[in-house]
């Protein structure tokens, strides 16, 4: 018999307001020992914030790559937008640490969150998973109100629960 999502997530979830600090993230992250959760907002989930959405903050801004041929007249061109996207890049930088210091949730959260049922199989979980390279999953009801959150620590505990079965 397959395990429904129900019978294992987590109820109690930690969950954020889009209008929250950044900086408030990061303190319940580190003080609660998790890498993200969901975003709610009238009883609905609205998004996802995430350890890696708040990393993306305080990462170097990447150069753009450019081959630029001498003997091509229009190569001028390439060179022209490759000093455009250079130029932003303070801008860029400057907006990054405004975000981390003072900016929102809203402002870096994963905008479309993928949600799954309380009665979806663990297999459809793990599935959802691994090919969105997700560590957590909302549950929600035919609403879309959260009921709670399955991690991957938790597919991971059924699964070990089966082989330690087979091996008895």
């Amino acid at each position: 018999m397959e395990i429904r999502v129900g019978n294992v997530m987590t109820a109690e979830v930690i969950a954020f307001n889009p209008d929250d600090k950044i900086s408030h993230v990061i303190e319940i992250f580190r003080k609660e020992e998790i890498s993200g959760a969901p975003v709610v907002e009238k009883g609905q989930i609205v998004g996802i914030i995430s350890q890696a959405d708040i990393i993306k903050l305080d990462t170097p801004v990447e150069l753009p790559e450019v081959e630029i041929d001498p003997l091509n007249p229009l190569a001028i061109f390439d060179l022209f937008s490759f000093w455009k996207t250079v130029k932003k890049i303070p801008e860029e930088l400057k907006r990054r640490h405004e975000l981390l210091l003072s900016g929102c949730v809203r402002d870096v959260m994963s905008k479309k969150p993928v949600t799954i049922s309380p009665d979806a199989s663990i297999s459809e979980a793990a599935k959802i998973m691994r090919k969105n390279d997700f560590n957590r999953l909302p549950v929600v009801d035919r609403e879309g109100k959260l009921m709670g959150i399955i991690a991957r620590q938790d597919v991971i505990g059924v699964l070990a629960s089966r082989t330690e079965k087979r091996t008895e």
